[in-house]
């Protein structure tokens, strides 16, 4: 097979299984790392694909995240809307598990009810939360990711496992029908962690994260309960959402 029949092989792969590993290519298409190496090169060139740790996806799939002071301006006011609604739902003396997604950040800074305990492995909604009154904080420990700054890991995910919350608020990059999805794995697996060890899932998204895919497919949509959105998407996730027994709140203005 010459090189330009293999680089439209991968493309169609990637229009249905979105990524692609140097070892997938070598298997399909019975070549050397070194040729499927060239062949990701010359796709990059042309802009085509987006290379990964160890393989390529589709552009339109994986979108650059800005760093983290650019996404806490973008979708401002969106994100205000929901994360008030959000802090309203919080309760004095619960135990509440906050992930470290720009939107409940701001959750964590409208934040009034009274001896909370907060769990987190966000470094920013630690701070935040500190000036609250008679609040107990446990930040988890972990690997830090310095750009974002959450921490993560295995130490992170076995801290998690000794703890349980009435509560727990987590944002998403994307929402498909298969489920929810993430710029990164390591973020991904805590959030999953926080949903399991939760006793009601509150899944905080502005309604940009609709209909849209990213690197990482975090958590399937049944682990949700509780939907908190700007606008009221269509109606095929409205059935999506009741077949899996999610409810959905529109925060208003």
């Amino acid at each position: 097979m010459y090189q330009e029949e293999r680089m439209a092989a991968i493309i169609d792969y990637l229009k249905r299984h979105q990524r692609m590993s140097i070892q997938d290519m070598c298997q399909e298409f019975h070549v050397s790392r070194d040729t499927a190496r060239r062949d990701v090169v010359k796709l990059k060139e042309q802009g085509l694909v987006i290379r990964t740790h160890g393989g390529v996806m589709l552009p339109r799939v994986k979108e650059s995240l800005k760093d983290y002071a650019e996404r806490l301006e973008r979708s401002a006011e969106e994100k205000n809307k929901i994360a008030k609604h959000a802090s309203q739902l919080i309760e004095s003396e619960e135990v509440i598990m906050l992930d470290a997604s720009t939107t409940v950040q701001f959750t964590a800074e409208k934040i009034h009810s009274s001896r909370l305990t907060v769990i987190t492995n966000s470094i920013v909604n630690a701070e935040s939360v500190s000036t609250k009154n008679d609040t107990e904080i446990y930040l988890l420990g972990g690997r830090l990711n310095p750009e974002h700054r959450f921490l993560f890991g295995p130490n992170t995910l076995s801290k998690l496992d000794q703890y349980y919350a009435d509560k727990a608020f987590m944002g998403v990059v994307g929402i498909s029908e298969d489920g929810f999805y993430y710029a990164h794995e390591e973020d991904a697996a805590v959030k999953k962690k926080m949903s399991e060890r939760a006793d009601k899932v509150y899944v905080l998204a502005d309604h940009s994260k609709f209909h849209k895919k990213h690197f990482y497919k975090g958590m399937d949509l049944s682990l949700a309960d509780v939907i908190i959105t700007d606008r009221l998407p269509s109606d095929d996730f409205i059935t999506l959402f009741n077949d899996n027994g999610i409810d959905m709140i529109i925060a208003e203005s």
